[in-house]
């Protein structure tokens, strides 16, 4: 299947301009007044939703991590925000009040720049030279409306559309509803499928992936976000295939798709499993440290993730467990940086570890990837190498910390392996 079949059926134009908010010396009011004039136009039409805003927030460059559901009401200075992804300290559909400023520089602007820890943990870096969610807290209005404001992102670009949420709906259980539907669609692998064309898409964040080979033989991955509603996801662009466009699909957890139906013709995107997925579960020795370590590798979610559980009297008698996941383009597992729960008084984090200096690393993000060394007919071995985010890894540790992890809260780690390797015993 080429990657042709799938194209984008909305483009936005390059150049957004808004004639609003513009400076025109043809008018008879000085710069000052229309500027104060748009400021207070666009504090009243924030607050006249009377059960506030349903923001539709794309994040990432080109909006490659896809959109994300908040609902706020403005009042006064304060705004009242709600989420649909889950933080530190607040659930989903949880509010959490804060500051907002409309002001006019070049143009007018909606800034959210009083700490709001539902929006701007899409704003905050994961650590160095990652930027997280790369999303914004400063917006520029384009459309300004009592039915629909339009705004684009002053850093990133991207286009954000608020609509009022209809009177007397539940902000916690709509919320929910969307949170709920993204736990039981959690796959990462699907089909695209209309009639008997198909083209295999792969989920990261709220988008999907396509990948495709150019004419030089170089991979190109193509991304499609979108946005979860409470019947399935809207795509931010229509997506095509096969001359069928869509752009909302509906979740059937029965079948596990994404369905559109336009007249006879049926689109969806379905849940696959990679066919050498299962291959990977059974029980291993995990090698490279003092001695031999059982593991046991089972599934999570099916065609996505593992269980992995280190059986072991040397490791303080616990039974730790950890989770690998499937990487498609490698055909093989991968170990990330992760929290494994609490270990009597230790909080307790799978870490990579350069074993020359022994250094560590619990950067978000940072991790091992599996690559399978073993020939056709011999057991399975798998080795593993730095995933390229923190790029001097060479092992693993479990370690313990009194908290979060840190300098000053590490106590010690359990077990640490060089160079591991998995072998399959059956």
């Amino acid at each position: 299947m080429k990657i042709n079949k799938i194209i984008l059926g909305l483009i936005l134009p390059l150049v957004l301009q808004s004639c609003l908010f513009s400076e025109d010396d043809y008018f008879d009011t000085s710069s000052a007044q229309r500027a104060m004039a748009s400021v207070e136009e666009c504090k009243t039409i924030l607050e006249s939703a009377s059960n506030g805003w349903h923001i539709e927030y794309y994040t990432g460059e080109n909006a490659e991590f896809g959109g994300y559901n908040l609902y706020a009401k403005f009042e006064g200075e304060k705004v009242h925000m709600a989420s649909e992804m889950p933080t530190s300290n607040y659930q989903v559909g949880e509010i959490c009040s804060s500051l907002y400023k409309v002001t006019s520089v070049q143009s007018t602007e909606l800034s959210f720049d009083s700490y709001n820890e539902l929006i701007h943990k899409f704003c905050e870096p994961d650590g160095y030279k990652d930027p997280g969610y790369a999303g914004d807290y400063e917006f520029v209005f384009l459309e300004l409306s009592q039915e629909k404001i339009v705004m684009r992102g002053k850093k990133r670009g991207n286009c954000i559309v608020m609509t009022p949420l209809p009177i007397g709906l539940d902000w916690k259980k709509s919320l929910l509803t969307i949170y709920d539907l993204q736990l039981s669609a959690p796959y990462a692998t699907y089909k695209f499928k209309v009639g008997e064309e198909e083209v295999l898409m792969t989920r990261s964040n709220h988008s999907w992936k396509v990948t495709s080979t150019d004419d030089q033989g170089e991979k190109i991955v193509t991304s499609y976000p979108f946005i979860y509603t409470e019947q399935g996801i809207k795509m931010l662009h229509p997506v095509e295939l096969n001359g069928v466009s869509v752009s909302e699909l509906r979740w059937e957890p029965d079948s596990r798709s994404f369905v559109s139906s336009k007249g006879s013709t049926e689109a969806k995107i379905e849940f696959y499993c990679p066919k050498n997925y299962r291959k990977y579960m059974g029980i291993y020795y995990l090698v490279g440290g003092r001695a031999p370590v059982q593991a046991s590798i089972t599934q999570n979610v099916e065609g996505f993730d593992y269980k992995i559980t280190l059986l072991s009297a040397d490791l303080a008698g616990v039974d730790f467990e950890l989770r690998a996941t499937y990487n498609m383009d490698t055909d093989c597992i991968d170990l990330s940086m992760q929290y494994m729960g609490v270990y009597g008084s230790y909080h307790v984090y799978l870490l990579p570890w350069e074993s020359n200096e022994g250094s560590l690393t619990w950067q978000e993000g940072t991790g091992l990837s599996g690559y399978v060394t073993s020939k056709e007919g011999e057991k399975l071995k798998i080795k593993f190498k730095d995933n390229g985010v923190w790029k001097i890894a060479n092992g693993i540790a479990i370690s313990g910390f009194s908290g979060s992890p840190s300098g000053e809260n590490y106590q010690g780690s359990f077990l640490l392996i060089a160079n591991p390797t998995l072998v399959k015993l059956f």
